[in-house]
């Protein structure tokens, strides 16, 4: 069974290929140019490069293709929002439509928890409304399951939608890394008491729960949550990556209204003047840790057999360690050079 990888070199992407390699598959891997290929070389991988916009790239990466684990996303709440058209739906369609002419028996689309807003106040389940944010992110990734349920409807399109919660672990550079550098620099800070709820999964335990959706019976058609259903508070998280850092604990606040209030004043300025880079602030990263969103996995564990091994003291102690390890070698580089 011949299994490709979209987004192989990337976070989630990356991940999931270990995880079949080390069942002793040797899955193929789509990556675009530019991307590294040299763990993906030592590994063994069978390596494509192309755009899944390009139907010629995808055509050829699908010959004889049972499973698509499309793990490839533009990702982040800033930046055109041509981009994330071109890629998250455009790109999707361009790739499913591939898929259905190539025969692929399963097509694992990852979507994320943000369709269904990035603070839902409270308990959400998959049967929890689309709700689009006020970013290019979001919007994208809404229209693009939108698109997959007319492809399910009015193509049969063989696909399964999961939706992962806050993915954190090793070759997190987005978050966990920026968090812990900010810990270790005492610049961290609070959205409100800290007593709200994350809807945090740990890497490797998400890329379980791609693979189990592309095997589940009776799966095609439906969307899953993969989060860690475990009770964590932004303070709990916070908190432990202080202590595996051995640094003093965040204890500033701003609260939680103020804090997005100011996030989508600095995007309305940083629109107005055509900033590229994003926002020193931005609702979208205030709201996931600040909002309260928990989620519940019971259809998951039914239906996929999904259960979360990895709790937030063991995820937070590998995360510290590849973190550390990442600074010194980043401070022996520099040194070299």
């Amino acid at each position: 069974m011949t299994v490709l990888v979209t987004g192989a070199a990337g976070f989630l992407g990356s991940h999931v290929t270990d995880l079949l390699l080390a069942r002793g598959e040797r899955p193929r891997v789509l990556i675009r140019p530019g991307d590294s290929r040299g763990p993906l070389d030592a590994a063994g991988a069978d390596i494509y490069t192309g755009d899944i916009g390009d139907r010629a790239t995808m055509g050829a990466a699908l010959r004889g293709v049972d499973r698509v684990l499309h793990c490839a996303a533009r990702t982040g709440p800033w930046g055109p929002a041509a981009e994330y058209e071109r890629t998250n739906v455009r790109g999707l369609e361009t790739l499913v439509r591939a898929a259905l002419d190539a025969g692929v028996r399963r097509v694992v689309h990852v979507s994320s928890i943000t369709v269904h807003g990035n603070d839902v106040g409270g308990q959400a389940d998959e049967s929890a409304p689309l709700r689009e944010e006020p970013n290019p992110y979001s919007r994208s990734k809404v229209a693009g399951e939108r698109l997959l349920k007319r492809m399910i409807r009015d193509q049969g399109a063989p696909v399964t939608i999961v939706r992962p919660g806050w993915i954190y672990g090793p070759r997190d550079t987005a978050s966990f890394a920026r968090f812990a550098r900010m810990i270790e620099r005492g610049q961290m800070i609070m959205f409100g008491r800290g007593t709200n709820h994350l809807p945090l999964i740990y890497a490797r335990d998400a890329a379980q729960g791609v693979l189990l959706a592309s095997a589940a019976d009776g799966a095609e058609g439906r969307a899953y949550l993969l989060v860690n259903d475990e009770s964590v508070t932004q303070r709990d998280f916070l908190r432990a990556i202080a202590a595996g850092l051995g640094a003093p604990a965040p204890t500033r606040h701003i609260p939680y209204r103020l804090g997005t209030l100011a996030g989508a004043i600095a995007e309305d300025l940083g629109r107005l003047s055509g900033r590229r880079q994003p926002p020193p602030v931005m609702r979208y990263g205030i709201q996931l840790l600040g909002g309260e969103n928990r989620f519940i996995i019971s259809r998951s564990r039914r239906e996929l057999g999904f259960s979360p091994q990895v709790d937030l003291a063991e995820g937070v102690r590998r995360s510290v360690e590849w973190y550390l390890d990442a600074s010194r070698a980043a401070e022996r580089t520099a040194v070299a050079t």
